[in-house]
């Protein structure tokens, strides 16, 4: 399926880009990480694109579609604070101890046992357009394109321990303090329940 190739590469670009862009002083350091990532995308993203595809319809002329990107964004915040908070428990560290392990860079965005990425990085991109497609609205495939972009480059930006100008270290105080700051781009849980630290 050619949709879900485009989308895999495009996050796949972005990924190794700001892998390269920010962490290409330590890259030999953070080797594990590295391994992880890419794991994660070759066992993990690039299936279930395909997998999302196969159950997602092609929009090629719905371009108001882009307007949505606020409530994926807003869902997906929500969807990542919900699927991260319960992993610092004792019953769930294990599977996210290893995205803790060592110093926060951008290789460690992806950096996370299958299962969590799975639930967390990937459910958390997907929740918002399943969500809107239950309803009958369909994204347009270049919207998803720039959805997989805006989402990689995010997370990757919050993992460059302010090395790039638009970090704001919110989640960089997420790894260090581990009890604050469990969701992504506006923090809406975080601030509802009290968690948010800036």
């Amino acid at each position: 399926m050619q949709e879900a190739n485009i989308l895999f590469t495009i996050h796949f670009i972005c990924y190794w880009f700001m892998v390269i862009l920010y962490d290409i002083d330590s890259l030999i350091i953070l080797s594990n990480s590295v391994k992880n990532s890419l794991k994660n995308q070759i066992l993990c993203t690039l299936p279930m694109c395909h997998l999302f595809f196969y159950n997602y319809t092609i929009e090629y002329n719905n371009f108001q579609s882009i307007l949505g990107l606020l409530v994926l964004i807003i869902t997906g915040d929500i969807y990542f604070y919900i699927s991260h908070r319960p992993m610092h428990t004792k019953l769930l560290w294990k599977f996210h101890k290893t995205h803790h392990q060592g110093n926060i860079c951008v290789s460690k965005s992806l950096d996370a046992d299958l299962f969590e990425h799975l639930v967390g990085n990937l459910g958390s991109f997907a929740v918002g357009i399943l969500l809107f497609q239950y309803y009958g609205f369909i994204f347009n495939i270049y919207v998803l394109y720039l959805w997989s972009a805006i989402t990689t480059i995010s997370v990757c930006i919050s993992h460059s321990n302010s090395k790039c100008y638009l970090d704001n270290n919110v989640h960089l105080l997420h790894h260090k303090l581990l009890k604050y700051n469990f969701g992504t781009g506006f923090y809406i849980i975080d601030r509802v329940c009290n968690s948010h630290k800036s």
